[in-house]
């Protein structure tokens, strides 16, 4: 064999090394990519859960619906009442404003924990992505979940970023 031969060998030994290579990484990134988009669905599914638990809890402590009132007459504070409401157990909730500030973690088998938080506000009837500090008809729940799995596509260092779902909470 002479050394043209060697040359073309090994120039093609470095080609398929280099394709063995590519096809690995492929293989590699839509594997991430398949368990991250699984992580996104079980984060949804955890944040549709819990808007949906709090969204068939009346609207404040002492008006449960069914009564015209002032939107001064409600609670002016949003957050747990004291009306026994224990801190960390949304099974004592008895009220959408309870849930401000609340968080829980919950544990899946395939993807380890989700950390939940929640906040609530008051917002501007006719506009009602504008927060406001005076009793209003229309509250706006936040639900934000997050696990190591949900990776930042803007900035991979990030270990986690958030998925947030909202929804708005009418009186009447």
């Amino acid at each position: 064999m002479g050394t043209g031969q060697m040359m073309l060998i090994a120039f093609g030994m470095a080609l398929l090394a280099r394709l063995v290579l590519s096809v690995n990484s492929v293989i590699g990134n839509s594997e991430v990519d398949a368990l991250e988009s699984e992580a996104i669905n079980a984060a949804t599914a955890i944040g549709q859960g819990t808007v949906d638990r709090i969204a068939v809890k009346g609207y404040d402590h002492t008006f449960f619906g069914g009564t015209d009132t002032a939107a001064s007459a409600f609670k002016p504070t949003l957050g747990r009442d004291g009306v026994g409401e224990v801190a960390g157990k949304d099974t004592t909730f008895n009220d959408v404003d309870d849930y401000k500030g609340f968080q829980d973690s919950i544990s899946t088998p395939r993807f380890g924990k989700f950390y939940v938080s929640c906040n609530v506000w008051y917002v501007s009837e006719t506009a009602p992505f504008d927060t406001t500090a005076t009793q209003t008809f229309m509250k706006k729940i936040s639900v934000s979940v997050t696990n190591s799995f949900l990776v930042d596509p803007t900035d991979p260092r990030k270990l986690s970023r958030a998925i947030t779902l909202s929804k708005l909470i009418a009186y009447r």
